[in-house]
């Protein structure tokens, strides 16, 4: 395993985790209606979000190459996976907000207003959403090209 697949696979643990502490967090005692006045789950979400990044750049810390080791070559592969899933990345949280975007319009549509609990929750989930689907992009596309059917 290379180090852009060791970095997925713990990139899945840390923002897999994080997404599910924050749903629970954000789902139970009030729901979205009640998000946005409560300032114990706001905290706790900020706490889940802050402790998130900092395993993560942890992680990036740890896994970095050591300047003492045989240095990993990267070949046009590498390159081709990491754009091909930073492009699928982006799209995919395009595509994320712009479905719930209107979801939530059509849902809240007649009572002319949006509770601001899911404007939390999008800008939140959002970023747990983007770097899962990188992730999971990066280990689809090397075992894709690793020619090893």
């Amino acid at each position: 395993m290379n180090q852009a697949q060791i970095r997925s696979i713990y990139c899945l643990a840390i923002w897999g985790t994080v997404a599910l502490a924050f749903c629970g967090v954000f789902f139970l005692r009030g729901g979205p209606e009640g998000f946005a006045g409560d300032s114990l789950r706001i905290l706790i979400a900020a706490l889940d979000f802050g402790f998130g990044y900092l395993v993560y750049i942890l992680m990036l810390k740890l896994t970095r190459k050591k300047s003492s080791s045989t240095a990993m070559l990267q070949d046009e592969r590498d390159h081709e996976i990491a754009r091909r899933a930073n492009g699928t990345a982006l799209v995919s949280v395009m595509t994320f907000i712009f479905i719930l975007s209107i979801i939530l319009f059509t849902l809240f549509q007649d009572l002319g207003v949006l509770p601001a609990g899911w404007l939390w929750f999008l800008a939140y989930f959002t970023s747990c959403f983007a770097y899962i689907v990188h992730a999971v992009v990066t280990l689809f596309l090397y075992r894709e090209m690793s020619g090893n059917d």
